[in-house]
Protein backbone atom coordinates (compact mmCIF):
# COMPACT_ATOMS: atom_id res chain seq x y z
CA UNK A 1 0.00 0.00 0.00
CA UNK A 2 1.67 3.44 -1.12
CA UNK A 3 2.90 5.67 2.01
CA UNK A 4 2.86 9.41 1.97
CA UNK A 5 3.55 12.12 4.46
CA UNK A 6 3.71 8.90 7.34
CA UNK A 7 -0.59 7.75 6.58
CA UNK A 8 -1.89 5.19 4.39
CA UNK A 9 -3.08 6.79 1.11
CA UNK A 10 -5.83 4.32 -0.77
CA UNK A 11 -4.87 3.83 -4.28
CA UNK A 12 -6.19 1.59 -7.23
CA UNK A 13 -3.92 -1.15 -6.18
CA UNK A 14 -5.81 -1.18 -2.93
CA UNK A 15 -9.45 -1.97 -4.55
CA UNK A 16 -10.08 -5.51 -4.69
CA UNK A 17 -12.52 -5.30 -7.81
CA UNK A 18 -9.45 -4.04 -9.59
CA UNK A 19 -7.23 -6.87 -8.73
CA UNK A 20 -8.89 -9.74 -11.28
CA UNK A 21 -9.05 -6.85 -13.89
CA UNK A 22 -5.38 -5.68 -13.81
CA UNK A 23 -4.61 -9.38 -14.10
CA UNK A 24 -6.41 -9.27 -17.90
CA UNK A 25 -4.52 -6.49 -19.07
CA UNK A 26 -1.57 -8.56 -18.54
CA UNK A 27 -2.73 -11.05 -20.22
CA UNK A 28 -3.72 -8.84 -22.97
CA UNK A 29 0.20 -7.54 -23.20
CA UNK A 30 0.96 -10.95 -23.74
CA UNK A 31 -1.39 -11.54 -26.11
CA UNK A 32 -0.04 -9.00 -28.04
CA UNK A 33 -3.22 -7.09 -27.69
CA UNK A 34 -3.91 -4.28 -30.02
CA UNK A 35 -6.85 -2.63 -28.91
CA UNK A 36 -8.90 -3.15 -25.65
CA UNK A 37 -12.62 -1.69 -24.82
CA UNK A 38 -12.25 -1.21 -21.04
CA UNK A 39 -16.18 -0.78 -19.26
CA UNK A 40 -16.00 0.85 -16.05
CA UNK A 41 -18.56 3.58 -14.09
CA UNK A 42 -16.56 6.47 -12.55
CA UNK A 43 -15.37 6.48 -9.49
CA UNK A 44 -13.85 2.53 -9.58
CA UNK A 45 -10.33 3.62 -9.39
CA UNK A 46 -10.60 2.09 -13.09
CA UNK A 47 -8.84 5.46 -15.01
CA UNK A 48 -6.14 5.56 -12.30
CA UNK A 49 -5.68 2.26 -13.19
CA UNK A 50 -5.35 2.61 -16.99
CA UNK A 51 -2.72 4.95 -16.38
CA UNK A 52 -0.76 2.93 -14.75
CA UNK A 53 -0.76 0.48 -17.35
CA UNK A 54 0.10 2.57 -19.74
CA UNK A 55 2.30 3.83 -18.10
CA UNK A 56 4.13 0.42 -17.71
CA UNK A 57 3.64 -0.40 -21.38
CA UNK A 58 5.90 2.96 -22.38
CA UNK A 59 8.38 2.44 -19.68
CA UNK A 60 11.71 1.95 -20.17
CA UNK A 61 13.28 1.61 -16.57
CA UNK A 62 11.25 -1.55 -15.26
CA UNK A 63 12.50 -4.95 -15.27
CA UNK A 64 11.39 -6.57 -18.56
CA UNK A 65 11.45 -10.33 -17.19
CA UNK A 66 8.64 -9.21 -13.85
CA UNK A 67 5.25 -8.96 -16.49
CA UNK A 68 3.75 -7.49 -13.19
CA UNK A 69 6.44 -4.85 -12.71
CA UNK A 70 4.56 -1.34 -12.74
CA UNK A 71 6.82 1.76 -14.28
CA UNK A 72 9.61 3.06 -12.45
CA UNK A 73 8.72 6.45 -12.26
CA UNK A 74 11.96 7.56 -13.31
CA UNK A 75 13.18 6.97 -16.70
CA UNK A 76 12.88 9.45 -19.90
CA UNK A 77 9.80 7.61 -20.74
CA UNK A 78 8.15 8.32 -17.07
CA UNK A 79 9.43 11.68 -16.67
CA UNK A 80 7.69 12.76 -20.28
CA UNK A 81 4.24 11.21 -19.35
CA UNK A 82 4.03 12.99 -15.87
CA UNK A 83 4.22 16.09 -17.58
CA UNK A 84 1.86 15.31 -20.37
CA UNK A 85 4.03 15.26 -22.78
CA UNK A 86 4.88 12.08 -23.86
CA UNK A 87 5.32 11.51 -28.11
CA UNK A 88 4.38 7.97 -28.43
CA UNK A 89 0.38 8.67 -26.56
CA UNK A 90 -2.31 10.60 -27.73
CA UNK A 91 -5.23 11.23 -25.49
CA UNK A 92 -8.42 11.82 -27.46
CA UNK A 93 -11.65 13.43 -26.07
CA UNK A 94 -14.30 15.80 -26.66
CA UNK A 95 -13.65 19.32 -27.04
CA UNK A 96 -16.22 20.12 -24.49
CA UNK A 97 -14.68 17.46 -21.68
CA UNK A 98 -11.26 19.10 -22.08
CA UNK A 99 -12.18 22.61 -21.48
CA UNK A 100 -14.47 21.39 -18.44
CA UNK A 101 -11.57 20.22 -16.86
CA UNK A 102 -8.73 22.39 -18.21
CA UNK A 103 -10.81 25.76 -17.60
CA UNK A 104 -9.75 26.96 -20.77
CA UNK A 105 -12.17 29.21 -23.27
CA UNK A 106 -12.40 29.29 -27.14
CA UNK A 107 -11.15 31.83 -28.46
CA UNK A 108 -13.49 33.98 -30.97
CA UNK A 109 -13.36 34.07 -34.69
CA UNK A 110 -12.88 37.20 -36.75
CA UNK A 111 -16.26 37.69 -36.96
CA UNK A 112 -16.48 37.78 -32.66
CA UNK A 113 -18.13 34.18 -32.31
CA UNK A 114 -17.59 31.85 -30.45
CA UNK A 115 -18.32 28.00 -31.32
CA UNK A 116 -19.83 25.66 -29.07
CA UNK A 117 -17.06 23.07 -28.01
CA UNK A 118 -18.43 19.56 -29.05
CA UNK A 119 -19.79 16.26 -26.65
CA UNK A 120 -18.45 14.39 -29.28
CA UNK A 121 -15.22 12.92 -30.61
CA UNK A 122 -15.01 13.72 -34.22
CA UNK A 123 -13.41 12.29 -37.49
CA UNK A 124 -10.91 15.76 -37.59
CA UNK A 125 -9.58 14.06 -34.31
CA UNK A 126 -9.38 10.63 -35.32
CA UNK A 127 -7.91 10.78 -38.97
CA UNK A 128 -4.17 12.45 -38.08
CA UNK A 129 -4.10 9.16 -36.02
CA UNK A 130 -3.51 7.08 -38.83
CA UNK A 131 -0.38 9.04 -39.73
CA UNK A 132 0.86 8.82 -35.90
CA UNK A 133 0.32 4.92 -35.82
CA UNK A 134 2.20 4.28 -39.08
CA UNK A 135 5.04 6.66 -37.72
CA UNK A 136 8.11 4.21 -35.65
CA UNK A 137 7.80 5.03 -32.33
CA UNK A 138 10.28 7.38 -30.46
CA UNK A 139 11.47 5.45 -28.46
CA UNK A 140 11.16 1.95 -30.02
CA UNK A 141 8.06 0.90 -27.78
CA UNK A 142 4.91 0.81 -28.22
CA UNK A 143 2.10 3.83 -29.87
CA UNK A 144 -0.38 4.25 -27.73
CA UNK A 145 -3.85 5.75 -28.56
CA UNK A 146 -6.63 5.99 -25.59
CA UNK A 147 -10.28 7.49 -26.39
CA UNK A 148 -12.48 8.06 -23.39
CA UNK A 149 -15.09 8.42 -23.48
CA UNK A 150 -15.03 6.36 -26.36
CA UNK A 151 -19.13 6.23 -26.28
CA UNK A 152 -19.31 9.80 -27.83
CA UNK A 153 -17.15 9.06 -30.80
CA UNK A 154 -19.68 10.22 -34.16
CA UNK A 155 -20.99 8.27 -36.97
CA UNK A 156 -17.80 9.61 -38.98
CA UNK A 157 -15.24 9.18 -36.06
CA UNK A 158 -16.25 5.89 -35.49
CA UNK A 159 -15.96 4.41 -38.69
CA UNK A 160 -12.45 6.00 -39.46
CA UNK A 161 -11.47 4.37 -36.25
CA UNK A 162 -12.79 1.41 -37.63
CA UNK A 163 -10.80 1.12 -40.46
CA UNK A 164 -8.01 1.74 -38.36
CA UNK A 165 -8.78 -0.93 -36.39
CA UNK A 166 -8.71 -3.52 -39.17
CA UNK A 167 -5.41 -2.37 -40.13
CA UNK A 168 -3.34 -2.35 -37.22
CA UNK A 169 0.05 -1.16 -36.97
CA UNK A 170 2.74 -3.69 -35.12
CA UNK A 171 3.50 -1.58 -32.11
CA UNK A 172 0.05 0.51 -31.93
CA UNK A 173 -2.38 -0.34 -29.02
CA UNK A 174 -5.71 1.33 -29.04
CA UNK A 175 -7.54 1.64 -25.49
CA UNK A 176 -11.35 2.74 -26.01
CA UNK A 177 -13.04 3.60 -22.21
CA UNK A 178 -16.50 3.78 -21.83
CA UNK A 179 -19.61 3.46 -19.21
CA UNK A 180 -21.37 1.25 -21.62
CA UNK A 181 -19.74 -1.10 -24.16
CA UNK A 182 -23.42 -0.94 -25.96
CA UNK A 183 -22.68 2.70 -26.90
CA UNK A 184 -19.87 1.35 -29.26
CA UNK A 185 -20.50 0.21 -32.41
CA UNK A 186 -20.71 -3.63 -32.67
CA UNK A 187 -18.31 -4.25 -35.70
CA UNK A 188 -15.35 -2.04 -33.02
CA UNK A 189 -16.46 -3.67 -30.37
CA UNK A 190 -15.60 -7.45 -31.77
CA UNK A 191 -11.75 -5.97 -33.23
CA UNK A 192 -11.39 -5.28 -29.36
CA UNK A 193 -10.94 -7.22 -26.41
CA UNK A 194 -13.06 -5.95 -23.84
CA UNK A 195 -12.32 -5.79 -20.13
CA UNK A 196 -15.28 -4.71 -17.58
CA UNK A 197 -14.88 -3.55 -14.87
CA UNK A 198 -17.79 -4.77 -11.93
CA UNK A 199 -18.40 -2.29 -8.93
CA UNK A 200 -17.73 -4.01 -5.93
CA UNK A 201 -20.58 -5.68 -3.84
CA UNK A 202 -22.37 -3.46 -1.40
CA UNK A 203 -20.80 -4.41 1.53
CA UNK A 204 -17.13 -4.35 0.42
CA UNK A 205 -17.94 -0.78 -1.19
CA UNK A 206 -19.30 0.76 2.05
CA UNK A 207 -16.24 -0.73 3.74
CA UNK A 208 -13.69 0.85 1.37
CA UNK A 209 -15.47 4.13 1.67
CA UNK A 210 -15.12 4.15 5.33
CA UNK A 211 -11.78 3.80 4.46
CA UNK A 212 -12.02 6.92 2.27
CA UNK A 213 -13.25 9.32 4.77
CA UNK A 214 -11.15 7.61 7.31
CA UNK A 215 -8.04 8.82 5.31
CA UNK A 216 -9.96 12.27 5.16
CA UNK A 217 -10.39 12.42 8.40
CA UNK A 218 -6.56 11.65 9.02
CA UNK A 219 -5.62 14.54 7.03
CA UNK A 220 -8.40 17.12 7.88
CA UNK A 221 -9.23 16.44 12.04
CA UNK A 222 -12.64 18.18 11.37
CA UNK A 223 -13.81 16.46 8.38
CA UNK A 224 -17.72 16.14 8.72
CA UNK A 225 -19.02 12.83 10.14
CA UNK A 226 -21.79 10.93 8.04
CA UNK A 227 -24.71 9.17 8.99
CA UNK A 228 -24.45 5.62 7.20
CA UNK A 229 -28.16 6.15 5.58
CA UNK A 230 -26.46 9.02 3.85
CA UNK A 231 -23.15 6.48 3.29
CA UNK A 232 -25.66 4.06 1.68
CA UNK A 233 -27.62 6.96 -0.49
CA UNK A 234 -24.01 8.40 -1.80
CA UNK A 235 -22.98 4.73 -2.72
CA UNK A 236 -26.46 3.88 -4.63
CA UNK A 237 -26.24 6.94 -6.36
CA UNK A 238 -22.75 6.42 -7.65
CA UNK A 239 -23.18 2.44 -8.69
CA UNK A 240 -21.36 1.52 -5.20
CA UNK A 241 -17.95 3.59 -7.08
CA UNK A 242 -16.68 4.43 -3.59
CA UNK A 243 -14.15 7.41 -5.23
CA UNK A 244 -17.02 8.72 -6.69
CA UNK A 245 -19.50 8.28 -3.54
CA UNK A 246 -17.05 10.11 -1.73
CA UNK A 247 -17.32 13.37 -3.72
CA UNK A 248 -20.71 12.70 -3.51
CA UNK A 249 -20.93 13.60 -0.17
CA UNK A 250 -18.80 16.19 -0.04
CA UNK A 251 -21.67 17.79 -2.29
CA UNK A 252 -24.05 19.88 -0.93
CA UNK A 253 -26.52 18.01 -3.25
CA UNK A 254 -26.44 14.86 -1.40
CA UNK A 255 -28.13 16.29 1.57
CA UNK A 256 -31.39 17.36 -1.14
CA UNK A 257 -31.17 14.10 -2.73
CA UNK A 258 -31.59 12.54 1.11
CA UNK A 259 -35.06 14.63 1.74
CA UNK A 260 -36.11 13.66 -2.22
CA UNK A 261 -35.81 10.08 -1.61
CA UNK A 262 -37.91 10.10 1.57
CA UNK A 263 -40.64 12.30 0.49
CA UNK A 264 -40.65 9.57 -2.96
CA UNK A 265 -40.34 6.61 -0.15
CA UNK A 266 -42.85 7.73 2.38
CA UNK A 267 -45.62 10.26 0.16
CA UNK A 268 -46.20 12.67 3.15
CA UNK A 269 -49.02 15.32 2.52
CA UNK A 270 -48.17 17.38 -0.22
CA UNK A 271 -45.25 15.41 -1.68
CA UNK A 272 -46.16 15.68 -5.20
CA UNK A 273 -46.18 19.88 -5.12
CA UNK A 274 -43.39 20.22 -2.95
CA UNK A 275 -40.87 17.67 -4.95
CA UNK A 276 -41.98 19.42 -8.42
CA UNK A 277 -41.12 22.91 -6.61
CA UNK A 278 -37.80 21.47 -6.01
CA UNK A 279 -37.33 19.63 -9.19
CA UNK A 280 -37.91 22.69 -11.16
CA UNK A 281 -35.09 24.70 -9.51
CA UNK A 282 -32.54 21.97 -10.36
CA UNK A 283 -30.61 20.04 -13.25
CA UNK A 284 -33.03 17.80 -13.86
CA UNK A 285 -30.70 14.43 -13.98
CA UNK A 286 -29.82 15.25 -10.71
CA UNK A 287 -33.37 14.18 -9.73
CA UNK A 288 -34.05 11.65 -12.28
CA UNK A 289 -31.25 9.52 -11.49
CA UNK A 290 -32.47 9.00 -7.80
CA UNK A 291 -36.25 8.58 -9.26
CA UNK A 292 -35.11 6.20 -11.84
CA UNK A 293 -32.99 4.14 -9.20
CA UNK A 294 -35.86 4.43 -6.70
CA UNK A 295 -38.37 2.85 -8.80
CA UNK A 296 -35.51 0.00 -10.05
CA UNK A 297 -35.23 -0.82 -6.18
CA UNK A 298 -39.06 -0.84 -6.39
CA UNK A 299 -39.17 -3.75 -9.16
CA UNK A 300 -36.78 -6.00 -6.81
CA UNK A 301 -38.95 -5.70 -3.77
CA UNK A 302 -42.01 -6.67 -5.85
CA UNK A 303 -39.70 -9.67 -7.05
CA UNK A 304 -38.92 -10.02 -3.42
CA UNK A 305 -35.38 -9.14 -4.05
CA UNK A 306 -33.25 -7.50 -2.09
CA UNK A 307 -32.82 -3.53 -3.46
CA UNK A 308 -29.81 -2.56 -5.67
CA UNK A 309 -29.44 0.83 -4.84
CA UNK A 310 -30.83 2.19 -1.70
CA UNK A 311 -30.66 -1.03 1.11
CA UNK A 312 -31.42 1.63 3.71
CA UNK A 313 -34.98 1.84 2.75
CA UNK A 314 -35.62 -1.98 2.07
CA UNK A 315 -38.65 -1.57 4.38
CA UNK A 316 -40.15 1.32 2.31
CA UNK A 317 -39.80 -0.49 -1.05
CA UNK A 318 -41.22 -3.02 -0.04
CA UNK A 319 -44.50 -1.56 1.79
CA UNK A 320 -44.47 0.71 -1.79
CA UNK A 321 -43.86 -2.29 -4.42
CA UNK A 322 -47.15 -4.08 -2.78
CA UNK A 323 -49.17 -1.36 -4.69
CA UNK A 324 -47.55 -2.37 -8.14
CA UNK A 325 -49.57 -3.80 -10.65
CA UNK A 326 -47.87 -6.27 -13.39
CA UNK A 327 -47.48 -5.57 -16.06
CA UNK A 328 -49.05 -2.14 -16.14
CA UNK A 329 -46.06 -1.18 -14.36
CA UNK A 330 -43.73 -2.05 -17.04
CA UNK A 331 -45.99 0.71 -19.39
CA UNK A 332 -45.49 3.13 -16.86
CA UNK A 333 -41.61 2.66 -16.63
CA UNK A 334 -40.92 2.44 -19.51
CA UNK A 335 -42.46 6.31 -20.16
CA UNK A 336 -40.87 7.35 -17.45
CA UNK A 337 -37.47 6.18 -18.81
CA UNK A 338 -38.41 7.95 -22.19
CA UNK A 339 -38.54 11.42 -20.75
CA UNK A 340 -34.24 10.72 -20.30
CA UNK A 341 -33.30 11.58 -23.78
CA UNK A 342 -34.90 15.06 -23.44
CA UNK A 343 -33.76 16.03 -19.61
CA UNK A 344 -30.35 17.71 -20.40
CA UNK A 345 -32.13 20.55 -22.04
CA UNK A 346 -35.76 20.57 -21.12
CA UNK A 347 -38.16 23.52 -22.36
CA UNK A 348 -40.24 23.55 -19.42
CA UNK A 349 -38.08 22.48 -16.25
CA UNK A 350 -41.77 22.47 -14.05
CA UNK A 351 -43.60 20.23 -17.01
CA UNK A 352 -40.77 17.69 -16.78
CA UNK A 353 -40.81 17.54 -13.37
CA UNK A 354 -44.54 17.22 -12.98
CA UNK A 355 -44.70 14.61 -15.93
CA UNK A 356 -42.03 12.46 -13.98
CA UNK A 357 -43.64 12.70 -10.56
CA UNK A 358 -47.47 12.06 -12.42
CA UNK A 359 -46.48 8.76 -13.30
CA UNK A 360 -44.90 7.67 -10.41
CA UNK A 361 -47.90 8.36 -8.80
CA UNK A 362 -49.71 6.21 -11.05
CA UNK A 363 -47.23 4.04 -10.81
CA UNK A 364 -47.41 3.26 -6.52
CA UNK A 365 -51.48 4.45 -7.23
CA UNK A 366 -51.17 7.58 -5.83
CA UNK A 367 -52.41 11.49 -6.66
CA UNK A 368 -50.47 14.16 -6.52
Amino acid sequence: MPQSSGRIVLSWQDAPWLKPVWQQLLQTEHRHAHALAIESQPGLGTEAMLQAYVAKRLCEGRERSDSSALACGSCPSCQWLAQHQHPDLRWVRPEALSLNESGEEIEADAKGKVAKPSNEIRIDQIRPLESFLQVASHRAGARIVWLEPAQTLNRPAANALLKMLEEPGDASLWILSTPRLSGLMPTIRSRCITVSVNPPPAKQAQAFLQQLLHEAACAKPHAAQYEPALLGLALGLSHHAPWRAKERLEAPLLAEQSRWLHALAQLPSGWFSQLASHWADCEALDWFELLERWVIDLLQARYLLDPIYFKAYAAAAQTRAGGLKLPQCFQIINRLLAMKSSLRHPLNPRLHAESALLHYAELVGQSG
